[in-house]
């Protein structure tokens, strides 16, 4: 446990480690602070397709629509500044020439490897939760609450409604997800960390993987859709399905486990280098 702590005060006195949380901060509060400003415009894109067949009251534009309107637009971007730490936490100990000296310490590889992947799903985390966080609370302050209406697309197109009182469980129940599928991310990052000399490497490794798999994943090709099961991007929007009506919890459970397994492979992988590894600086 002392040795877990120890890898959150290295990684956490790193001031890269804020460059996530910095960047989250600015785009949700640009975001919403624009979205406030241009919302008749908004409101007026968004009931146009649907008065015609439906009479909606109440405060649809709302702190719930916005921060999942933001999930939605970050989920993409989100795996990138996961790549700064977790591609970071093994690697930087080679290229500052630590990590004889961290392995002639009492801990064993084994643990000292298992808790810088307890580190990188911390951070992960945090930095799930703070986007959460940040966008509901600044949300419900300038959009105020109310029924959170979702209008989807993929794989019909159908809207989703879902009662004020039954939103917050529901955006819980999302964020948990979303960190679920970051995880996927995470340990990704970390395996090729520990692989590499350098954190340059695992960051634009992981980076690269990860556009791939979603380009290929959404090609309308025979061929690729034959590949989209098996590629972990996939499986990584399934957050989404907490806020649909009624909740797909088979699809849900499916997803998850599939995400699961890529984690405890990945780190599994992770575990076995590190402990062969040959150090030698």
């Amino acid at each position: 446990m002392k040795l877990f702590w120890f890898e959150i005060y290295k990684t956490f006195s790193r001031w890269r480690t804020y460059i996530s949380f910095g960047f989250i901060a600015l785009i949700v509060i640009l975001t919403e602070v624009v979205m406030k400003l241009s919302a008749n415009e908004i409101l007026y894109r968004m009931l146009r397709s649907f008065e015609k067949d439906f009479l909606i009251f109440g405060n649809v534009l709302n702190g719930w629509f916005v921060t999942a309107f933001i999930m939605n637009s970050l989920h993409f971007h989100i795996p990138f500044l996961i790549t700064l730490v977790a591609g970071d936490i093994v690697s930087s100990e080679a290229t500052s020439g630590t990590v004889r000296f961290l392995l002639m310490r009492p801990p064993s590889r084994s643990r000292i490897i298992t808790a810088k992947y307890l580190t990188t799903l911390f951070y992960t985390t945090g930095l799930v939760i703070f986007l959460g966080l940040i966008c509901i609370s600044l949300g419900l302050i300038l959009f105020g609450s109310g029924d959170l209406i979702m209008n989807y697309q993929v794989p019909t197109i159908r809207i989703a409604f879902v009662p004020e009182a039954d939103v917050p469980i529901r955006m819980l129940l999302a964020f948990a997800a979303a960190v679920w599928s970051m995880t996927v991310v995470a340990s990704l990052a970390f395996l090729f960390s520990t692989l590499a000399e350098n954190s340059i490497g695992p960051i634009i490794g992981t980076m690269a993987i990860v556009i791939v798999f979603y380009v290929v994943g959404n090609f309308p090709f025979d061929f690729f859709r034959m590949l989209s099961p098996y590629l972990f991007t996939t499986y990584m929007v399934f957050w989404q399905r907490f806020l649909d009506h009624p909740i797909p919890w088979q699809e849900i459970g499916n997803s998850a486990a599939v995400l699961g397994i890529h984690s405890v492979c990945l780190f599994s992988i992770a575990f076995a280098v590190f402990n062969r590894k040959d150090i030698k600086s």
